[in-house]
C-alpha cells in the first residue's frame, strides 16, 4: 500500500480577552478585547499499522495459547527492531475471547464454530519504511491480519508546535492592544491573570483550537 505524508494544517486561535482595569484616568476603568492569533502547519510525523492476531478452535485454551505465542513473537520482533529505531513503539488494543457462532443456512440457525481469541495491537514508528518492514515481517505469521496505516502527529510535535504558537498569539494580542492604547494616547501594563483552554484532539483531523483569556492593566 502506498501511502503518501500528509501535512496536516493546524490552526490555533487565541482569544485574549482583556477583561482587567485600564487606567486611562484616576479612578476611571474601561474594558477592551483584543484578539491575538496563530496559524501553524504542523507535519504528521508518525506513522502506525493495526494487527490482529486470530486464533480459533474447539477448546478456548488451545486458541488462546495460539494467540498468545504470536503476540509475544511479534513483542520479541519490535524488542530487537527497538534497539535500532528507539522511537518504536507497540500498544495492546484489544484482547478478546468469545464464541464465534456462523448463520447455517441448511440448519436455518447459528452454528457453533469454536472459541475465537483476537489480541489487537499497535505498532508506531517515524518512517513508513520500519512499519512496512515491521508488516514484512509478521506477514510470515499465518494467524496475523493487517488492519490498514494510519498517519498523524506525535502528541510531543503538538505539545511544542502549542508552546511556540501561544507565544506568538500572545505577542499579536499585546500588538493589537498597544495600537488601541495609543490610539487613546495611553500605554498598556502588565498582564495580571491568563487562563488557557486546550483543544489538541483535532489537531489530527486537520483542526487544532487553542483558547486563552488574559487580564491586563493599562499603567
Amino acid at each position: 500500500m502506498n501511502i503518501k505524508n500528509l501535512n496536516i494544517n493546524v490552526v490555533f486561535v487565541v482569544i485574549v480577552a482583556i477583561l482587567g482595569v485600564f487606567f486611562i484616568k484616576p479612578n476611571n476603568n474601561d474594558t477592551i478585547n483584543v484578539y491575538g492569533t496563530c496559524s501553524k502547519k504542523v507535519n504528521k510525523d508518525r506513522v502506525s499499522i493495526i494487527l490482529n492476531v486470530k486464533n480459533l478452535d474447539k477448546d478456548g485454551s488451545i486458541a488462546s495459547q495460539k494467540s498468545n505465542k504470536t503476540y509475544n513473537t511479534i513483542s520479541q520482533y519490535v524488542a530487537e527492531l527497538k534497539k535500532q529505531y528507539p522511537e518504536i513503539e507497540m500498544e495492546t488494543t484489544e484482547y478478546n475471547t468469545y464464541e464465534k457462532k456462523e448463520w447455517n443456512q441448511n440448519l436455518k440457525k447459528n452454528e457453533t464454530l469454536g472459541i475465537e481469541t483476537i489480541i489487537g495491537l499497535e505498532i508506531t514508528a517515524p518512517k513508513m519504511e520500519i512499519v512496512s518492514n515491521v508488516l514484512k515481517e509478521v506477514s510470515k505469521l499465518k494467524d496475523v491480519y493487517p488492519n490498514g496505516f494510519r498517519t498523524f502527529v506525535s502528541k510531543a510535535t503538538i505539545k511544542q508546535a502549542q508552546a511556540e504558537c501561544l507565544d506568538q498569539a500572545v505577542k499579536n494580542a499585546k500588538l493589537n492592544a498597544n495600537d488601541i492604547a495609543s490610539a487613546a494616547g495611553q500605554k498598556i501594563g502588565k498582564m495580571t491573570n491568563a487562563s488557557v483552554y486546550n483543544d489538541v484532539e483535532n489537531a489530527n483531523s486537520n483542526m487544532g483550537l487553542l483558547r486563552m483569556s488574559a487580564n491586563t492593566k493599562m499603567s
